[in-house]
């Protein structure tokens, strides 16, 4: 199997999880709950990223990540795709639970995009590929920009879930963060 197909394993194996906590009705197990992680139930932190409220909201995140896939996945190893699944995952989590208290629970795989699109934006950048990397990370900081400062872009509404905007701030944050440490330790 070619990296780039296990790639394409990656993504599909996250998908079929998130469809099956979708058809198993597992959000209530595992989504973000912060009552619960404060009284041990850890893993919630990662596995709420990917618990999904409705169909459109999963086609919603799938459509992310099958774009982020096709279009930006070359960038990445098998490797520093997991570290950055995972490791954006956590953080997205953990910043919910340490920098917005008021959050009780959260769901959805959009931190984790917008960490894997932030991530896509710097490699573009460390391949001297300016005017993509450039536009990429212009893109993605007005958007987590315009929605830190006037909400969401109208995405509840058509997802039929509130939109968590400063997942997608973590995310993204988190996501540059970790390709700027992978990008170091190669080095």
């Amino acid at each position: 199997m070619t990296d780039r197909n296990q790639k394409w394993f990656i993504s599909l194996v996250v998908a079929v999880i998130a469809v099956a906590i979708l058809l198993l009705h597992g959000s209530s197990e595992l989504r973000y709950d912060r009552a619960d992680i404060l009284h041990g139930q850890i893993w919630r932190v990662f596995t709420g990223n990917f618990v999904h409220a409705n169909w459109r909201h999963l086609a919603s995140d799938m459509a992310g990540l099958a774009l982020w896939t096709a279009l930006a996945s070359y960038l990445e190893t098998r490797r520093s795709y997991l570290i950055l699944l995972v490791g954006t995952g956590l953080g997205v989590g953990l910043g919910l639970l340490l920098l917005d208290p008021h959050v009780g629970w959260y769901i959805g795989l959009s931190g984790i995009l917008h960490g894997l699109f932030a991530a896509s934006a710097i490699r573009l950048l460390s391949h001297k590929e300016w005017l993509g990397g450039f536009s990429l990370l212009a893109a993605l900081a007005l958007k987590v920009l315009w929605e830190q400062r006037y909400g969401d872009l109208g995405t509840a509404k058509l997802l039929g879930v509130p939109v968590l905007v400063d997942a997608h701030l973590y995310g993204a944050v988190t996501g540059a963060v970790i390709v700027l440490a992978l990008l170091f330790f190669r080095r």
